[in-house]
């Protein structure tokens, strides 16, 4: 399997994207600036919708593989409140779709800007695809952590620590158990730096 998923996906995305975007696309999702919301990161979130493909009409799998490419396609940390409104902008800006296939991928990423799980269905899938790292093992859900503060590399450690901790707690009870004690644990680890 080829680990890229712009080579991976290139057809789907010729053929709902204006070409012109595609690099642009894939300039965001490597960009130097970027220590989790990378081509790792968009590796995942597509590894695991394909892994829920049997769940999914073809239709729908297509419109969240094409969600996974744009839900952090514009990731400003100083603006977070915007990032998935400017993705979905980029989205509709750039598709060439013959039919209005976008629905469900507005949809999709409009949902990973909450801490609400969806419904059972397409837009859950997405939802856990994106935010699977709270099930992982501890050293993933370190680098995860490592990656985010780099991210927000500007923010003094207390402002950080303080907006970090409150959005770890608004986790709790949205991962089961597992998720729940990796949240705790990160918790501790940030109180202790």
């Amino acid at each position: 399997m080829v680990n890229n998923p712009f080579q991976r996906y290139h057809y789907l995305l010729q053929e709902y994207i204006d070409a012109r975007v595609i690099p642009v696309l894939y300039e965001y999702w490597t960009s130097r600036d970027r220590y989790w919301h990378n081509l790792v990161h968009l590796n995942d979130v597509i590894s695991y919708v394909e892994k829920s493909r049997h769940q999914l009409e073809r239709e729908s799998f297509e419109q969240l593989i094409l969600a996974a490419f744009f839900h952090d396609a514009i990731y400003d940390t100083k603006e977070t409140m915007m990032n998935e409104d400017r993705s979905k902008d980029l989205f509709r800006k750039s598709y060439i779709g013959k039919d209005k296939k976008f629905t469900l991928v507005d949809d999709a990423i409009e949902c990973t800007k909450y801490r609400t799980k969806p419904p059972m269905g397409p837009l859950r899938i997405f939802w856990e695809a994106d935010n699977q790292i709270f099930r992982k093992d501890w050293m993933s859900v370190l680098r995860w952590e490592k990656g985010i503060r780099k991210e927000y590399g500007y923010a003094s450690n207390d402002i950080y620590k303080e907006a970090r901790i409150k959005f770890l707690n608004e986790n709790l009870g949205l991962f089961g158990p597992k998720g729940d004690t990796n949240i705790r644990k990160l918790t501790e680890y940030l109180r202790d730096k």
